[in-house]
């Protein structure tokens, strides 16, 4: 499986690094795998192409808060130059337990508004987040 792992992760590095190339990033998305977990009373999230984490009470909490922590960081990398940082991948351990993992997976899609500068041409206009819940995770 660790050579699966490193061949997806490769895979995604290459993606990114293509739609960075793009002539225009209108009518186009970046995608984002979110594994979430329960542990105790808390629920983590953790992004695999950024490897940032974010915890709350609820799956509403959790996942807006993550994909505010992920359109900050796409918008912070645009605004400033600085897209050869942006991809940073989780550890293998974590893609490993997502790929294995067994749960509900939803996608969903958010709008970038660029809090930096007025309007970044190459920016995408939206996110969307692929979301693995593990563990029965109430609203």
């Amino acid at each position: 499986m660790r050579k699966e792992i490193e061949r997806f992760v490769e895979g995604k590095r290459k993606d990114l690094s293509g739609w960075l190339k793009r002539p225009s990033a209108e009518d186009q998305s970046m995608t984002f795998n979110i594994f979430i977990k329960k542990e105790s009373n808390i629920l983590i999230a953790h992004c695999l192409e950024l490897d940032i984490v974010a915890t709350a009470d609820s799956l509403k909490n959790v996942k807006r808060d993550m994909a505010s922590l992920i359109i900050a960081q796409i918008d912070y990398a645009f605004s400033n130059d600085n897209l050869e940082h942006l991809f940073h991948p989780a550890p293998q351990e974590v893609w490993a337990k997502f790929f294995s993992s067994r749960g509900k997976t939803t996608k969903e899609s958010h709008k970038i508004k660029s809090s930096f500068k007025e309007k970044i041409p190459s920016i995408p206009p939206w996110i969307i987040t692929n979301t693995l819940q593990t563990s029965p995770c109430h609203a």
